[in-house]
C-alpha cells in the first residue's frame, strides 16, 4: 500500500502528513478532508484510509485509486486585488477623516 499524500486545500501545494501549516501560502491545517467522500477529520482518522468509506491511495477493492494533486493555481484573479486595494484606499479615507 502506498503512502496517503496531502495537499493543502488552499493553494494545491503538497504537505507532509504531519504539518499544520501550509510551506507555501502559510495557512493552518484544522483537519483532514477524504478527496472522495468529504469526511473530515483528524490526520490520525485517516491512517488506514477514511474511516467512513475506506478510501486509501492505491486501494479502491483492489483496483488503484490514486490522489491526484488539485491543478496548479498561479494566485487570486485580477479583481480581487482591485477590490482589496479599493477596500483598502476607502478605510484609508474614512481614518483620514475621522481623524481630522
Amino acid at each position: 500500500m502506498k503512502t496517503p499524500r496531502y495537499f493543502c486545500e488552499h493553494c494545491g501545494a503538497e504537505v507532509k502528513a504531519n504539518a499544520r501549516v501550509c510551506p507555501r501560502c502559510g495557512r493552518f491545517f484544522s483537519s483532514v478532508k477524504c478527496p472522495k467522500c468529504g469526511f473530515v477529520g483528524e490526520s490520525d482518522d485517516f491512517r488506514s484510509g477514511c474511516p467512513v468509506c475506506g478510501y486509501a491511495l492505491g486501494t479502491n477493492n483492489g483496483a488503484p485509486d490514486p490522489i491526484k494533486p488539485p491543478p496548479e493555481t498561479t494566485g487570486l484573479p485580477l479583481w480581487t486585488w482591485l477590490l482589496g486595494l479599493f477596500v483598502f484606499v476607502a478605510a484609508l479615507i474614512l481614518l483620514f477623516r475621522a481623524i481630522g
